[in-house]
């Protein structure tokens, strides 16, 4: 299962919640690896919600963290050009279903020299 994207600045909203405790020892449980505190957003044309479907996913539960609410992720493993990452699908998000934000050990962009714009690939096992 593949699912491919452009690119794009997002609102910088992951940073925030991908830099907290509960969603980085959380992610790291799942993914293996604690990930960079941000997210690599792609716009794709593919039929998201469906292909994510066919995947295996993990669940991170809604939690209490310091006074607030946060919302609850499911967590689905894949590659990008080869580099272990994971795709988070959070139940609350002000994005469209079109949109699908990935997180790795290290910052995307600058791994991959990526520009908005840029098209990717995601591999789904």
């Amino acid at each position: 299962m593949k699912i491919s994207g452009r690119v794009f600045t997002g609102m910088g909203v992951g940073q925030e919640y991908i830099s907290m405790a509960p969603y980085q020892n959380k992610i790291e449980e799942i993914a293996g690896f604690k990930p960079f505190p941000g997210t690599l957003n792609l716009r794709s044309q593919d039929d998201v919600e469906k292909i994510l479907a066919k995947v295996d996913s993990s669940r991170i539960d809604s939690f209490s963290f310091e006074g607030g609410e946060f919302s609850g992720i499911d967590v689905y493993m894949a590659e990008l050009q080869g580099l272990k990452v994971a795709v988070l699908r959070m139940d609350i998000t002000d994005y469209g279903p079109e949109v699908v934000e990935v997180v790795a050990e290290e910052n995307l962009r600058e791994r991959f020299d990526l520009e908005d714009g840029d098209k990717v690939e995601l591999i789904f096992q």
